[in-house]
Parts: C-alpha cells; structure tokens; sequence
C-alpha cells in the first residue's frame, strides 16, 4: 500500500491537469469506494492498458491511492481508491466538505485492512462486468447502479440488499436488488433474507433479487431450502447463478461468454436457465428504485 497525503502548499499544483475522465474516475471511487483498474476500463476507459497506465499517473501524483495483498504466487490486482488529492477535489467539486488528508489516509487503511473489502470488490465486479458488456451492444445500457449504503437507506432498514442496478436490453429492463454469495452465511440466512425482502414488498417496494451464489452446489441447496419455506412460489421473484459456471476472468472489458449476461440464471421454481435480459418483462422501461420509493 502506498499513500501520498498533500501539504496545502502543492494541492493545486498537484490537482492541475485533472480531465473529465479523471473526474469521472472520482466520482465512481466516491461512491462505490474501491475497485480495480479492470473495473475501472470497464466503467470509463475502455481499454485495460490506459487504465493501467492513467491510473499509475494519478496514483503517482496523489489524486488516488491504491493496496494489494501478497499472495502466493504472484500478487493480487491494485485496488484503488481516493487518495487525499482526489477526496478533497472530489469534494470541491460537489460541494461537500474538505477533507482532512489524515482522514483519507484512515480510510484507506481501513478499507486496505478491512475483511468486508473482498466482498465489496466481488459486488463492483458484477456491475463493472455489466457496464462493460453494454458498452459493446447496442441496446443494451446499465442505467442505475446503487451501493449498498445507498439502497439500505432506501429499504429503510428492512433488509440490506449488496445493491441495486436496472439493465436494459432493448425494449426490456430488469430492476433488481443484488446478493453476492461467497458461502460464508448459512443457508437459513439466506432464507431469511428472501423473508426480507417479502417484507419489503409488502411495504411497497417489490423487485426481483439475484442471488449470485458460488457454486451449483450452494445454488441446489439455496433452492430447495426457499422451496421448503415457501412450497408453492417463494413471495418475491428470485432468480440465482452459480459463479462456478462463468468463464475464468481475463482482462478484456467485455467479458468472455459465458458471461453474467449469459443463460445462467435460474428462477427459483425453474428449471430452465434464462438470460440476465429474459428475466425482465417485454415493456418499455421501468421506473426507476428511486421512483418506486417515493
């Protein structure tokens, strides 16, 4: 991990020459807190080898900072995020209060040494996986994208969704809340959780929920555990994919079929894997999470 604070004296001249692409960088950073230099190509660049190179420069300059794990062998991909140069720009330029450079410096170890930041990164992953893809296919667009700070709000505390995004595919577009699975909680808390979310559907606020799960194995027993709660249909839709039937990741900004896109999702209550655009309606498109909220 390196991290590069700022006396007052060069925060100017180290903050020139910042584009609009930069501040787009930040803009995302602010928001979804880390991610990769892939994600990143995926969600502004469009090509992983300027990400790379970009990305190096505004490290270098204090505008973002970065950490990574050793590993063995090799090492893991940096994971960046808002250094101090960056968090006060950033701030400045919406409005918000400036930072303390000790303060960025506190984030950024935290998140460096957080155990949740893993997840949080496999969370990014699925949404930059999906800009990525649109930015390759007419008609296809990821219009929204909320963190999970931000859905939570939202739900008003009824249940925590990892996100929530909307996915277009032409004349259809999914609203759907987001769970990323790495294994860790028991399947009576993921049963819990579709309780939850009935909850939340009864207060007004009724979306599909995507389950991305580890393995075909974990799928199997998450379906027959909802099955055995809720015999008929579960009360809210739901549809799951196995991450162990993608293709391996590489660093091309639409990934390798198949894909998160791809038919690899199945409703709970099915048997036949549908794309991530079959499980939308064929309607114009829907209003927004921020609208069904109101």
């Amino acid at each position: 991990m390196d991290i590069r604070p700022a006396g007052k004296a060069d925060l100017l001249t180290r903050s020139r020459g910042l584009t609009a692409r930069d501040a787009e960088v930040l803009s995302y950073l602010a928001r979804h807190r880390v991610l990769t230099a892939l994600q990143l190509a995926r969600l502004v660049f469009g090509s992983y080898s300027h990400a790379r190179s970009r990305l190096a420069v505004l490290h270098e300059r204090g505008v973002l900072a970065r950490f990574r794990r050793d590993i063995w062998p090799g090492s893991q991909p940096w994971r960046y995020t808002l250094g101090p140069i960056g968090a006060i720009v950033h701030a400045a330029a919406t409005g918000a209060a400036l930072p303390r450079p000790a303060t960025v410096t506190e984030t950024v170890l935290r998140l460096a040494h957080s155990a949740h930041t893993e997840h949080r990164l496999g969370v990014n992953d699925f949404f930059a996986t999906l800009a990525g893809h649109s930015q390759h296919h007419d008609g296809r667009a990821l219009g929204e994208w909320w963190p999970e700070n931000e859905v939570g709000a939202t739900c008003a505390g009824i249940v925590r969704p990892d996100g929530y995004g909307e996915y277009s595919d032409h004349d259809r577009t999914l609203g759907f809340f987001y769970e990323y699975d790495t294994g860790t909680e028991t399947l009576d808390t993921l049963v819990e959780k579709v309780g939850k979310y009935a909850e939340l559907a009864d207060a007004g606020i009724c979306k599909p929920i995507l389950f991305h799960l580890p393995s075909a194995s974990r799928e199997h027993h998450f379906h027959a555990a909802v099955t055995r709660r809720w015999p008929v249909k579960p009360p809210v839709p739901i549809a799951t994919m196995p991450a162990d039937q993608l293709a391996p990741p590489g660093h091309h900004i639409a990934a390798a079929s198949p894909s998160i896109v791809d038919a690899l999702w199945r409703p709970i209550g099915h048997t036949r894997r549908r794309t991530l655009a079959d499980l939308a309606p064929r309607t114009t498109r829907q209003p927004t999470a921020r609208t069904d909220a109101a």
